[in-house]
């Protein structure tokens, strides 16, 4: 599922990475980067390190135009099963901000999507929305041997000319016609989710860029990113554990991994 995030997110369960070390978390990386859409930040052995002790590794990423927005990036190394974390973030019932309202424009193929987003700020600041594309990178699972996958979305500019026709009709859960006339629309918004698969632990990540445009600087939306990333991820691992089991049940339709095959309930 697509969310808005000038940030990118690796998640871990307390307890740290057992017998993972920095050199298999590195050589994890470097799998990962090749043939991913959006690659993660180079890490030195220290952060690398802080991994493997537990910890969330948080970092800046710039942009490689300096006048561009940068990427917010946190990491950490859990011991949930992949598949379990990666429905608690794709699942489309899955609640990651309760200031967020989604909801699917347009379902383009089995696990491609186009996805409408608003996010209630606090006033006096206006709300934000978007459009973005979202699929998985079956190219990324191919070429790993299925060790890396990756759920990225990329933002469409004329998208909301097919969100008003749902708004009109109803089918937008809940939001109406004058919050998207009065919502800024973000200018930039592209990002991923990915999980690595490193010995029996999971690197999960979640990676996004994002300008919300108006009268909030770039800098401040980035500050605000990182402050929020380990909330975040640990909520993902929290529902993988709690709230997955109980929910993906044979009953539930199939949620698609990043390999583009079901993952099994």
């Amino acid at each position: 599922m697509a969310w808005l995030g000038a940030w990118l997110v690796v998640a871990m369960a307390a307890g740290g990475g057992g017998d993972v070390g920095v050199s298999e978390l590195r050589a994890a990386l470097q799998t990962y980067d090749g043939s991913a859409v959006h690659k993660a930040p180079t890490l030195s052995d220290a952060q690398l390190q802080a991994l493997v002790d537990g910890a969330c590794v948080r970092v800046l990423k710039p942009n490689d135009d300096p006048n561009g927005p940068s990427a917010a990036t946190g990491m950490v190394l859990s011991s949930v099963p992949r598949g379990d974390l990666w429905v608690a973030a794709q699942d489309p019932h899955t609640v990651v901000d309760p200031d967020l309202t989604e909801f699917v424009v347009e379902q383009v193929g089995p696990d491609e999507a186009v996805w409408y987003g608003y996010w209630d700020l606090p006033r006096p600041v206006k709300d934000r929305q978007w459009v973005v594309r979202s699929y998985n990178n079956h190219a990324l699972a191919e070429a790993t041997d299925n060790v890396a996958w990756e759920h990225v979305w990329k933002l469409v500019p004329d998208g909301l000319d097919k969100v008003r026709p749902m708004v009109d009709s109803g089918q937008s859960n809940g939001v109406e016609l004058a919050q998207v006339d009065g919502a800024i629309f973000t200018p930039v918004n592209k990002g991923s989710w990915f999980m690595v698969a490193v010995g029996d632990r999971t690197l999960l990540g979640y990676q996004a860029t994002s300008v919300v445009g108006g009268a909030v600087p770039d800098w401040l939306v980035a500050r605000l990113a990182m402050a929020r990333l380990e909330s975040v991820l640990r909520g993902v691992e929290e529902r993988a554990q709690t709230w997955v089991g109980k929910h993906y049940t044979p009953s539930h339709a199939g949620v698609y991994g990043g390999d583009g095959q079901h993952i099994p309930r």
